[in-house]
């Protein structure tokens, strides 16, 4: 429960002090002196967003801890490794799917405590209603944890802010 606290924190400070860009450019983006720690998560994202691109699900998946909960745009709750596998599952094989990216504009490491980094970024998902491509915006903040040597996404969260492209929108 604290930590659940803590990341809704930490998202709501990221999303309050950080204004809306323009859309995503999908990139994980090249940070200098970035350390081994955060670049290895703008690789797993770079990684990521290509997956969901291709709509390969097995390295979508991959990425997720078997407990992992994703909070989507709506409200909707995935709990579980198995309930993000069905609902991209879901999404991948719906025709009206186009894209989803994510960028990141923040990554924090912890340091001299847990293993854990905080990604925060925008994000933008294009589906397709009534022959027109709307396209749905908002920001994000991903809980990673590194277990083995490997970061995975222990927690993801994810607000709409904007809607464009079509009378669905209003």
């Amino acid at each position: 429960m604290f930590k659940m606290l803590i990341f809704v924190f930490l998202f709501l400070l990221a999303t309050s002090t950080v204004a809306m860009a323009g859309p995503p450019s999908c990139n994980a983006g090249v940070q200098m002196h970035a350390s081994a720690d955060e670049t290895a998560i703008r690789s797993a994202r770079s990684e990521l967003n290509t997956a969901l691109k291709h709509r390969d699900l097995a390295a979508t998946g991959k990425y997720w801890l078997s407990d992992a909960h994703t909070t989507g745009g709506g409200g909707s709750l995935w709990v579980g490794r198995n309930k993000n596998i069905e609902g991209f599952t879901k999404i991948f094989s719906d025709p009206n799917f186009v894209s989803e990216c994510r960028t990141p504009d923040h990554i924090e490491v912890a340091t001299g405590g847990p293993n854990e980094a905080a990604e925060t970024g925008l994000w933008e998902w294009r589906t397709r209603e009534k022959d027109q491509v709307l396209t749905y915006r908002g920001r994000y903040l991903v809980m990673w944890q590194k277990l083995s040597g490997q970061w995975r996404i222990r927690s993801e969260l994810y607000a709409t802010t904007g809607c464009s492209g079509g009378t669905s929108c209003r």
